[in-house]
């Protein structure tokens, strides 16, 4: 048999991160699955090794056990075990090795970015001499058959607004042959890259079935900006009301709130509201923008020109 660069199939270097490895599988996936790639009589043979190879690089244990084989193998040498071989990966995948055909293959949810396996194609032999049949069960074999399912993960993007209350968002799941839906609660205070975690709605295994991750992103709509659990909010002020002072209703997540502003402040200025940000977990800071008319009439102009001559305010 044949032995198989992971790092080579999934075009990465061999001290990639596990985050790298999910993010060059997650698009390779993409590309080369069968059902975006239909005119491509190669798109399934690449899917199955592209999946392959992240299903050994994925696993920190795996991925382990794969690098004891040493650098100096390359993609097409005949593959032999070296000597100590089955004190890496235990006797037992020897005695197992060609017991079963069965054979796996991934399919791949787009709304998750995750694979799983499924009917169909199946995992190279040079995987099986490694890890041997996962799928089967016997003496030795107690560890793989009764794992969990795969976790899995999907981005859930809310308002600032929402983040700020919490909400409650309908979550659809679709797996191979069946759909589901779930009810979340996004608690208040949510922030973005924030995980939450759904205890067994992940896929199914014989151990039990693994969990679902949401990771929280934060939509932007251009009327507040973050900094950790502060909300910080512009507010446009006339020069005149700069300098005199002036009363207005601010729009916040928590509703309308009347705010003084005080006499001379300044642009780029911010005016706390203690304990209204984010969950409530911190401030909310309204920042002062002082914005200048573009277009002056004569009366306007004159009084500039007049305030110009007798102020001695000097910046």
């Amino acid at each position: 048999m044949e032995y198989k660069d992971y790092y080579k199939i999934l075009g990465i270097e061999r001290n990639a991160t596990q985050e790298e490895i999910k993010k060059r599988y997650r698009k390779l996936a993409r590309d080369c699955h069968p059902d975006t790639c239909k005119n491509d009589p190669n798109a399934e043979k690449r899917f199955k090794e592209v999946g392959e190879a992240y299903e050994v690089l994925k696993d920190p244990e795996k991925r382990k056990r794969y690098d004891a084989l040493g650098s100096n193998w390359q993609e097409g040498q005949s593959f032999r075990p070296p000597p100590g071989f089955e004190n890496i990966f235990g006797e037992e995948i020897f005695r197992r090795q060609g017991r079963s055909g069965r054979a796996r293959t991934f399919s791949f949810d787009f709304g998750t970015g995750s694979a799983h396996p499924g009917g169909g194609g199946g995992f190279s032999d040079f995987f099986e001499s490694l890890f041997g049949d996962l799928s089967m069960g016997g003496p030795g074999s107690g560890r793989a058959s009764s794992a969990k399912g795969a976790d899995l993960e999907t981005e859930v993007e809310i308002s600032v607004e929402e983040a700020h209350t919490g909400t409650n968002r309908e979550i659809q799941l679709q797996g191979p042959g069946s759909a589901k839906r779930l009810n979340v609660r996004i608690p208040a205070g949510a922030y973005d890259g924030m995980k939450i975690r759904l205890a067994g709605q992940g896929n199914p295994g014989a151990g039990g079935s693994g969990d679902l991750y949401l990771k929280i992103r934060l939509a932007s709509n251009g009327k507040y900006k973050l900094e950790g659990n502060d909300i910080i909010e512009d507010l446009p002020v006339t020069p005149w009301d700069a300098a005199l002072g002036t009363t207005r209703e601010v729009h916040t997540p928590d509703g309308t709130y009347s705010l003084k502003i005080p006499p001379g402040v300044s642009s780029g200025q911010r005016l706390r509201l203690k304990g209204r940000g984010l969950g409530h977990k911190g401030d909310l800071y309204i920042q002062i923008r002082i914005v200048m008319p573009k277009d002056l009439t004569s009366e306007e102009k004159r009084l500039f020109t007049e305030l110009k001559r007798v102020s001695t305010f000097n910046p």
